[in-house]
């Protein structure tokens, strides 16, 4: 069954889904506010949940191009830089779960995402910013008044979506600040190189996370080695929504005069800095509207804090579910019993993300003392025993939950594809 489906929102998530739904046949039109597609200069990760759903999508391959492969995430001591512990990425991943692990620079990837979409035929209009949703046409209006009808509307609009204000009205509630906002900056390789210590960091492939009170550094290099990416979350303030306001390099050197040295003179290396505000949205009453007409996706549905990577794989998931709950739809009827499946099998999951996320950043930013010693020394005995169990081919349970035993093969084990389908019918099996 072809269906027309709008998607609200040109960014990772939308552009994924339309990928995946253009993949099932069905017309698809992706609305963008933007004038033009632009990610701001940051890096972003790719795990191997969603390295999976990239090679189911046919984009893998051009993806790679692009990439960085680090061997591992090294949590560090803010003030010294030793290493409390480690998760090992590569090449382990691929070994255990199939698929890598990546680091690739976001406009490159929303880039290739916007491109395969338009050659497997999505129409992708720019300058198109969605005003409402109207679940009974269902249909969108835009900023400029035109309207647009569809079978199906798919609502990728981000944190502060439109499409869920017009389908939960009263109960749509407001996005969750947290205390910190983050830095983003990218320094030049040729910088890197001219200090030997941060060119250790740069040729030395890890991402390399600083932890200390109330924030920490993610560091790592993208853009296949040409660019280090550096990610700062601190208490602060900054316009929810907006990723792209300017921020003062004097304040952001000044926010970790006591970290490690090495990654201090990272800091004096980057020229311009934009800041973003921290926020999730709290678990929402349905990502359905009551007809089962319009249907809620990514930041709109499940916006997390960055303290997993795991919030674009969540999107990039979700738009291959999307596709394959509606394959099992055979006419407009059962769309809304096909989509309350799809709500049910990535509901549960992304709340998880939403809630581990917010307890990494809760451990990782302890003030210096007990509990902090205690941190630390938990970790440092979870690095020995992860060391040892991976020499078994095992892991344990683990504080740090990149490398937990039980949470480690959910998280990047999962088959998007293979779970969404199995979920679906079983939902739907008197139907069918």
């Amino acid at each position: 069954m072809k269906l027309k489906i709008i998607i609200a929102g040109g960014g990772l998530s939308g552009l994924g889904a339309a990928i995946a739904l253009r993949q099932k046949g069905h017309d698809v039109t992706v609305l963008e506010s933007a004038s033009r597609l632009a990610e701001v200069g940051a890096g972003i990760q790719i795990p191997p949940n969603s390295t999976r759903v990239l090679k189911e999508y046919g984009i893998y391959d051009e993806i790679l191009k692009y990439v960085v492969w680090p061997k591992s995430i090294q949590i560090r001591r803010y003030a010294t830089g030793e290493i409390l512990d480690r998760t090992h990425l590569h090449p382990r991943l691929s070994q255990v779960y199939g698929f890598p692990y990546l680091l690739i620079h976001r406009a490159d990837y929303q880039r290739i995402l916007c491109q395969y979409a338009e050659k497997l035929g999505a129409k992708v209009l720019l300058n198109s910013p969605v005003d409402s949703v109207d679940e009974a046409g269902p249909s969108v209006k835009l900023a400029n008044g035109d309207i647009l009808t569809g079978d199906l509307i798919v609502g990728a609009d981000g944190i502060k979506s439109r499409t869920r204000a017009s389908i939960l009205g009263s109960e749509n509630p407001e996005p969750v600040d947290s205390p910190d906002c983050a830095y983003r900056a990218v320094i030049s390789r040729e910088a890197m190189l001219k200090d030997p210590e941060t060119a250790a960091l740069m040729d030395d492939v890890n991402c390399n996370c600083w932890i200390g009170e109330q924030g920490h550094i993610m560091a790592y290099p993208i853009d296949n080695g040409q660019a280090y990416n550096v990610v700062m979350p601190h208490p602060g303030k900054a316009t929810l929504g907006k990723w792209n306001e300017p921020g003062d390099l004097n304040e952001m050197r000044q926010n970790y005069q006591t970290y490690d040295p090495v990654i201090r003179k990272v800091l004096e290396k980057v020229e311009s800095v934009l800041k973003w505000k921290l926020a999730e949205m709290p678990p929402l009453p349905r990502w359905l509207s009551n007809n089962g007409r319009v249907v809620l996706i990514g930041d709109a549905a499940h916006a997390t804090v960055p303290y997993l990577a795991q919030g674009a794989a969540m999107s990039i998931e979700d738009g291959a579910a999307l596709a394959e709950s509606l394959d099992l739809a055979d006419n407009m009827d059962m769309v809304p019993f096909v989509l309350k499946a799809f709500e049910e099998v990535r509901k549960p999951r992304c709340e998880t993300i939403q809630s581990v996320s917010r307890g990494n950043g809760d451990v990782w930013h302890l003030p210096d003392g007990p509990a902090q010693v205690e941190r630390d020394s938990k970790m440092g005995k979870g690095l020995r025993e992860q060391e040892e169990a991976e020499a078994e081919e095992k892991l344990d349970s683990n504080s740090n939950r990149w490398s937990d035993g039980s949470f480690q093969p959910w998280l990047f084990g999962y088959d998007t594809v293979s779970e969404t389908r199995t979920f679906v019918k079983k939902r739907l099996s008197p139907s069918l």
